[in-house]
């Protein structure tokens, strides 16, 4: 197979380059596109983004929702756009997945190039407040005494919720019961209600309840610490290498003059920087990064290779 990377995107031929190196940029306000619905974590720091962009580049940055299709309808609306430096994308990890489960009209490969990661934020092991055991290795113990006892849940197959946990099952050599849900929001709903023995949650959604007492946290997926969960470990701990970490990240359609996709990734950088919108994505239990276009190809390309071995060899099939 032949090799890709986002980095190729970058290039293309020195008359085009000229021709918009010409150009002035912003000629007009410019689009971000969100591709999941307003009023959630991501959309949130895609807008504080926004907000500095415009000021730091004097012109409008117009945040655009697009939701459906676990996100592909948005993303498939930004690949096609003209590589003007006009339209961008605010995209989480889970544009590293859909690929690899038939439901993307897109190359993520070839038709974006990376801006900026903007974002990590690790999944959290949560469980009800009953469930016996109080961390990882206890929690593994009392699932192995009793394999397909257990039930865990996910946004649907092929979620990140559900690929982490597949993860896990495989590091642990663990039988685990994966009932889908349509969304974040129903499968919170029966873990709260006790229907549910455990899963995987953006620790965004499952913050608040963890604080009240509601679930109880046991491990997390990312290789790092969070400073919104003290006292909470990591599945690395026990599992050298393991590493769910879900992420958020600017990208423009191939193509984009390089000399823009510096400047934009730059000034993402310097926003993540500003102090108030940095405590506020630590609150919501992330980390903001703000890295350079090449280490952020790194990171996609890594996940898009992570993910996808994951989906084969776990036979991850879509929902239907």
């Amino acid at each position: 197979m032949q090799r890709r990377t986002f980095l190729g995107g970058l290039a293309f031929s020195c008359s085009a380059s000229a021709v918009l190196a010409q150009a002035p940029w912003p000629a007009r306000p410019v689009r971000l596109v969100v591709p999941l619905p307003p009023g959630g974590a991501a959309d949130g720091v895609a807008r504080g983004i926004a907000q500095h962009l415009q000021g730091a580049l004097n012109t409008p940055w117009v945040v655009e929702n697009r939701p459906g299709a676990s996100g592909t309808i948005g993303a498939d609306l930004v690949a096609k756009a003209a590589p003007d430096g006009h339209t961008f994308l605010s995209h989480t990890s889970a544009i590293t997945i859909q690929p690899h489960m038939g439901s993307a009209p897109y190359d993520v490969l070839r038709d974006f190039v990376p801006v900026a990661q903007t974002i990590a934020g690790s999944y959290v092991l949560v469980v009800p407040p009953s469930f016996p055991a109080d961390n990882l290795r206890g929690w593994i113990a009392t699932v192995r005494r009793a394999p397909g006892r257990y039930s865990y849940g996910s946004h649907g197959s092929g979620s990140g919720p559900h690929l982490a946990m597949e993860l896990l099952k495989e590091a642990a050599d663990l039988f685990i019961v994966h009932v889908p849900f349509r969304g974040a929001a129903p499968a919170l709903q029966e873990l709260l209600a006790g229907r549910l023995d455990m899963a995987f949650e953006t620790t965004f959604a499952a913050l608040p309840h963890i604080r009240t007492g509601r679930l109880k946290a046991i491990a997390l997926g990312g290789p790092r610490t969070l400073e919104a969960l003290p006292g909470v470990g990591t599945v690395a701990e026990v599992f050298t290498g393991f590493d769910t970490d879900g992420w958020q990240g600017v990208f423009a359609p191939a193509g984009t003059p390089p000399e823009i996709v510096r400047r934009v990734g730059e000034e993402t950088g310097h926003a993540l920087r500003a102090p108030a919108l940095a405590q506020r994505i630590v609150e919501l239990g992330f980390r903001p990064v703000g890295n350079t276009p090449e280490q952020f190809a790194a990171v996609v390309q890594a996940d898009y290779k992570k993910w996808g071995r994951v989906v084969r060899e776990r036979r991850i099939l879509a929902d239907q």
